[in-house]
């Protein structure tokens, strides 16, 4: 079936992507060539001059091309005639240094923790920070820089695979081995002041109730008599009138 020119177009694009050089888009794919369609309409649309693209597109070009060229299951898409894919070279020496972004809402965690890979997925380490930026940037506008000493990470026992031309895959680096900015203290919570009771209506009273299990308030001016002291005093003055 003959594709509308903006959707063939996008198909092309879709093989080259998918079938060669998905490390050019800062994608990684899994072992059966598929990648998750959220990914890669995330990787499309940053690109200039496609980000117009709306998953419905991808829909209609794995859905109308024939003979089919990709297949989407369970949220993954996969070309079914790809080329030659960017080699991984496992075990390949990196650089000194590495570069990830990552989203504010896991840098405490990673502050933490360390690096750690999604299940299933790998991490993936850009040799230029600009290109780290840029990818980091899909997931959130301020995204957090990572510094990596992949060297000495290397030299610890964490293991590196070559990725393409940009890019390393590791599957954790330890705390020790990364620079990124404290996380910001959380900030504490206002205390809200108590609001004041509305001020009466002219002509009205306000009643004061007294607060359930409250003490009463003290008395004011003289204490009341203690009624042995009373007894007391009228039986001296009985005494005194009989003495008289």
């Amino acid at each position: 079936m003959k594709l509308p020119r903006q959707l063939e177009t996008l198909a092309k694009l879709l093989a080259y992507v998918l079938g060669h050089r998905p490390d050019e888009f800062g994608l990684v794919l899994a072992a059966d060539g598929s990648v998750p369609l959220k990914q890669l309409h995330q990787a499309l649309i940053n690109e200039p001059g496609w980000g117009f693209v709306r998953r419905h597109h991808l829909d209609q070009v794995v859905s109308l091309l024939d003979p089919p060229a990709f297949a989407v299951a369970e949220e993954r898409i996969r070309c079914l005639n790809p080329g030659p894919l960017p080699p991984r070279r496992p075990g390949e020496s990196p650089p000194p240094l590495l570069y990830l972004a990552l989203p504010p809402k896991a840098q405490q965690r990673v502050w933490q923790e360390g690096l750690q890979a999604p299940a299933g997925g790998e991490l993936l380490l850009a040799r230029r920070k600009d290109t780290a930026v840029k990818l980091g940037r899909r997931r959130a506008p301020a995204p957090v820089l990572v510094t990596i000493q992949a060297q000495a990470a290397a030299k610890a026992g964490a293991t590196f695979t070559g990725y393409g031309e940009e890019f390393f895959l590791a599957l954790s680096i330890p705390r020790p081995f990364l620079q990124l900015p404290a996380p910001p203290e959380p900030a504490e919570k206002p205390k809200t002041a108590k609001p004041l009771p509305p001020p009466p209506t002219p002509g009205t009273f306000r009643l004061e109730l007294p607060t359930p299990g409250a003490k009463p308030p003290p008395r004011r001016g003289k204490k009341a008599e203690p009624p042995w002291k009373a007894g007391a005093r009228a039986l001296r003055k009985k005494r005194g009138r009989e003495e008289q």
